[in-house]
């Protein structure tokens, strides 16, 4: 009898120490998710504030710093000048900075200011460029909502119908770009789309190439096309939590 209840006992402190453990792990996500957030409105309202000054102004004025950067984004630049945009989706949780680096590693669990963060901060291909034909941005898909999550709302064509544009700027210059590819591919797969070699095209061909392949992927038609010498942009982020399956969004720069 008392070999079973020592049993029993060592039994109850280990479902104990699981349970503190989960609710430990669990803490820290939802904590992780607060500062996460807070970052990134303290973020936000720094570049409003401005853009809401240009938009009482009538939103034909673009203010520019003394370098000729877009004001409202002067001030974030100065506090990382890794800063390269800024990306936006009306009605979803996109609404972040836009960071590049010398590698494509060193941002997935970093954020704006570089400090840890599991979330990250959304980021360019590091093959990319001011001039580059097409900017791969990547971010990851949080089960709360943040980052690149919202974009696997294009899965459902009515939702694309009401969100065609979205709004990326860089530090100098405002841009509108208009979808015209949604898809999907599995990394490692046979049949594998490897849509993250073009973030430097270069030649027609390349060009072509590219967005012949994503306009046979896309999940609908948006009759929307693009030709040599339109700037791209190329949203990805994870399909799900426990896959290798990539969701891609990609839009072209049109005249505002």
């Amino acid at each position: 009898m008392y070999e079973v209840k020592k049993k029993l006992a060592v039994i109850q402190i280990l479902l104990i120490l699981v349970i503190v453990a989960c609710v430990a792990v669990i803490g820290k996500y939802f904590y992780d998710s607060r500062v996460s957030q807070n970052t990134y409105d303290e973020l936000r309202s720094i570049v409003e504030k401005k853009r809401g000054e240009e938009d009482a102004s009538g939103g034909y004025e673009v203010k520019r710093s003394e370098n000729g950067m877009l004001d409202m984004y002067y001030d974030l630049y100065k506090q990382n000048s890794d800063m390269i945009g800024w990306i936006r989706i009306a009605d979803t949780a996109i609404d972040y900075p836009v960071v590049r680096y010398s590698d494509n590693d060193f941002y997935l669990h970093k954020d704006f200011y570089k400090n840890y963060q599991y979330s990250g901060v959304p980021f360019a291909d590091y093959q990319s460029n001011d001039d580059s034909l097409n900017t791969i941005i990547y971010a990851h898909n949080m089960k709360n909502g943040a980052m690149f999550a919202s974009l696997l709302k294009y899965e459902n064509r009515e939702f694309y119908e009401k969100h065609k544009y979205i709004f990326y700027d860089t530090l100098y210059d405002k841009g509108k770009y208009e979808i015209i590819s949604v898809f999907s591919t599995k990394v490692g797969d046979k049949d594998e789309f490897k849509y993250y070699e073009y973030s430097d095209i270069k030649t027609v061909e390349q060009f072509n190439e590219y967005t012949e392949r994503i306009m046979d992927l896309s999940r609908y038609d948006t009759g929307i096309t693009a030709s040599y010498g339109d700037r791209l942009i190329t949203l990805s982020t994870c399909a799900s939590h426990n896959s290798n399956e990539r969701f891609v969004v990609a839009a072209k720069k049109i005249d505002t």
